[in-house]
């Protein structure tokens, strides 16, 4: 899928009539793992797998490309995901014991952080009335200074373009243009208390099915849609099948990608179109590779 001039401002573009509507009401695509498209195979096996440490290790360089293929959630950049329409980005962090900084993680170590959000910061510099929603959900290894240089790196590199925690009814994209607001950061730990520059974990959900079986997701997802309450915080839809190490076992020379993400996409894309958005609808939706399935151009369909 190249990129998409239709998408890359898409925001600016919704109808006037949407521009007061708060953020948790409208159909926003996301991904999972976003950083993932980067990850470094010379890495040790990150903490977030440390049950399985000790069984990679015997294999090697082999056990951690095989874990790579079953890591690897997005091939897209983070600009090329910007550019196809992605809003939402899906963050699990750590700090490297062999190097300074905090990198993105997932099974191993991806790029540093101040990487990732300098591509960031490049799109939004270009496309004053595009807003992204940063959701730092999983943190590893972070002593309290780890987590005090991470905030830091945030404010530095947003600085003005950063939302504070504010009551959901009064974010929108009209209140977030005029103030000249572009970025919501989620952190999900305690150390941000007292700091309204970022936002809680209460102030956002996202259910997750934690299956390898298609029609088990599916009637997850309709359950979740028919139950959901969005009034008062962001909810992600997670159209993902997660991979266990039976699954991984079996399929030693293939990836997620090619035994999981594609049959999975195409049935979450038509499951998508019978929904709608607004209280109890349809908010962030985000699935591995993006580009599949025609995925962003259906979420953005049910804005209009």
């Amino acid at each position: 899928m190249a990129e998409s001039k239709d998408f890359i401002n898409w925001m600016s573009k919704l109808p006037e009539h949407l521009h007061t509507v708060p953020l948790n009401q409208l159909a926003i695509p996301g991904s999972h793992n976003s950083f993932s498209y980067d990850l470094d195979t010379t890495s040790e096996i990150g903490p977030d797998k440390a049950d399985i440490r000790p069984f990679i290790s015997m294999f090697g360089d082999m056990g951690k490309s095989v874990m790579k293929e079953w890591s690897v959630t997005q091939y897209l950049t983070f600009r090329q995901q910007l550019e196809h329409g992605v809003r939402y980005f899906d963050l699990r962090v750590a700090s490297r014991k062999d190097k300074e900084g905090i990198f993105f993680l997932h099974s191993l170590y991806g790029m540093p952080v101040a990487s990732g959000l300098d591509e960031i910061k490049s799109f939004l510099d270009e496309h004053p009335k595009e807003i992204v929603i940063l959701d730092f959900n999983h943190l590893f290894d972070m002593t309290k200074n780890h987590h005090e240089k991470l905030l830091d790196l945030i404010l530095k590199t947003f600085e003005s373009k950063m939302c504070p925690h504010l009551d959901m009814d009064s974010v929108n994209l009209s209140m977030m243009w005029e103030q000249g607001l572009q970025v919501i950061v989620f952190y999900h730990n305690d150390v941000i208390k007292g700091n309204m520059m970022f936002w809680p974990n209460t102030m956002i959900k996202a259910p997750w099915a934690n299956t390898t079986n298609v029609q088990d997701l599916i009637t997850f997802l309709e359950s979740n849609y028919k139950s959901s309450k969005t009034t008062d915080m962001f909810v992600v839809t997670q159209g993902v099948l997660t991979p266990g190490a039976g699954t991984i076992m079996a399929h030693l020379n293939s990836s997620l990608h090619n035994v999981l993400a594609e049959k999975v996409a195409p049935r979450v894309v038509l499951w998508l179109k019978e929904k709608q958005t607004g209280v109890h609808g349809i908010n962030i939706c985000m699935i591995d590779f993006v580009e599949k399935a025609n995925f962003i151009p259906n979420v953005l369909k049910l804005n209009k």
